[in-house]
C-alpha cells in the first residue's frame, strides 16, 4: 500500500504511482518500475554519490538480513562493522552523534520555531513536515506534534537504520529514497522542511532548494542546520579542527590517511546559506550560531563540553554573536515561503 497521508509521485514525470507487488512501484505516467524495500520506496534519479545502485543494494540485504534480530544501538554496530568503509576513529564519532541525535533534534527544533516566530500559533504544531536528508531519523522521532511527517534520504542503507529506531520508538512513518534535486511529492504538500546536515551534500543546492519551496505551502517554513564552511572547531564529518578550512585536497588526503572516505560536500558561509534561500524565492530569512543541548554534550568529552561552555557564552554576548556566526561550528536558518500576491494592473482597477 501506497502511503495514505502523504502523497507520492513518479520524480521523473510526476504521473500517479500505484503497488501492483509488495516490493514493487509503478508509475501510470511513463511506466517506469521502482523497488520497495522494508516498505521504503527507492524513487531516486540518479544514485547516492558515494555508492552505486547494485553495491548499495548489496549492502541493503546484509541490513535486511540482519534487521529483525537487533536493537538500534547494536543495528548502528552492525552497519559499521559489516557494511560501512568508515575508519574506527569516525565510525566512533558518526555513532555518537546518531545516538545523541534525538536530543539534538528536539532542542533544536524548538530553537528553530522561536527563531521563525514570536506567534505560538504560528508554530505549525500538528502540520505536515517532511525531512530532505533525514539519515537514521532521530528528527521525525522528536517531531512528536507535526503530523502526518516523513523522512527523505538518498542512501537506501540509512533509511533501513532509520526505520529500526522509528520501530525501536513505536513509529510507523513513511520513510522515502529519493533525491533532494526531484522530490516525489506534489506541489504544496508540507507546512515544513527540514534539512538538518543535508544542504552541504546536495548535488545541486539551487535545485534542491527550489524542490523543497516547491512543495512547501504557501507560509510553509524551511529550517536549516549546516556547518560552517569558516569553522574554527572540528569538523563534524571528518573531526579535524578547523577543518573545513582547509584545501579540499589537503582534507581529502587526511581523510585517506585516517583509512576514510573524504567527503563529496560544498560547505557554505552566514552569506552564501543566506543567498542560497533568497535565490529560490525563500523570504523573512534569519541565520544565527544554534545552541547545544545539555542532553548532547552528555555525549562528549570533559575538554569538549569546557569548549561548548565557552562557545555558548560567546554565543549570547552581544559584542561576541556576530564573530560566533562567523567562525562557529554550525549556521542554522529559518526562513519562510511567500506567494508573490498577484500585480493588479491599472487598466484592471479602472474597470472596478
Amino acid at each position: 500500500m501506497l502511503f495514505k497521508r502523504i502523497p507520492i509521485i513518479c520524480p521523473h514525470c510526476r504521473g500517479e504511482l500505484e503497488q501492483p507487488a509488495e516490493n514493487e512501484i509503478l508509475c501510470r505516467g511513463c511506466a517506469r518500475r521502482f523497488r520497495v524495500t522494508l516498505g521504503i520506496p527507492d524513487l531516486r534519479v540518479g544514485p547516492d554519490p558515494y555508492i552505486g545502485f547494485e553495491d548499495e543494494y548489496a549492502k541493503v540485504s546484509k541490513l535486511v538480513e540482519a534487521y529483525p534480530d537487533l536493537e538500534f544501538e547494536s543495528f548502528v554496530d552492525y552497519y559499521y562493522v559489516n557494511t560501512s568503509v568508515v575508519p574506527p576513529q569516525h565510525a566512533a564519532l558518526y555513532k555518537r552523534s546518531l545516538m545523541a541525535g534525538v536530543a539534538r533534534a528536539r532542542a533544536w527544533l524548538g530553537a528553530w520555531e522561536e527563531a521563525s516566530s514570536t506567534d505560538l500559533a504560528m508554530q505549525l504544531e500538528g502540520n505536515a513536515l517532511v525531512e530532505i536528508g533525514c539519515g537514521t531519523a532521530p528528527l521525525l522521532e522528536a517531531a512528536e506534534k507535526y503530523s502526518p511527517r516523513a523522512g527523505v534520504d538518498i542512501a537506501l542503507r540509512w533509511l533501513v537504520v532509520a526505520k529500526k529506531r522509528l520501530q525501536q520508538a513505536g513509529l510507523d512513518l513513511p520513510l522515502i529514497c529519493a533525491c533532494a534535486e526531484a522530490l516525489p511529492f506534489p506541489p504544496n504538500t508540507f507546512d515544513c522542511a527540514v534539512a538538518d546536515s543535508a544542504v552541504e551534500h546536495f548535488t545541486d543546492q539551487p535545485k534542491a532548494l527550489d524542490q523543497i519551496l516547491r512543495v512547501l505551502k504557501d507560509n510553509g517554513r524551511i529550517f536549516v542546520a549546516t556547518p560552517n564552511c569558516f569553522s574554527l572547531g572540528p569538523d563534524p564529518q571528518t573531526g579535524i579542527w578547523a577543518g573545513s578550512l582547509l584545501p579540499e585536497s589537503w582534507t581529502a588526503a587526511l581523510v585517506r590517511r585516517q583509512g576514510g572516505i573524504p567527503p563529496k560536500r560544498r560547505l557554505l558561509s552566514a552569506g552564501e546559506l543566506e543567498r542560497r534561500l533568497t535565490g529560490a524565492g525563500f523570504q523573512e530569512i534569519h541565520i544565527y550560531a544554534p545552541g547545544i543541548a545539555g542532553e548532547q554534550r552528555a555525549h562528549f568529552s570533559w575538554a569538549m563540553r569546557a569548549v561548548i561552555g565557552l562557545y555558548d557564552i560567546a554565543r549570547q554576548l552581544p559584542g561576541l554573536r556576530v564573530l560566533v556566526r562567523l567562525v562557529g561550528p554550525l549556521l542554522h536558518a529559518v526562513a519562510r515561503r511567500r506567494t508573490p500576491k498577484p500585480v493588479i494592473s491599472v487598466d484592471a482597477l479602472k474597470m472596478k
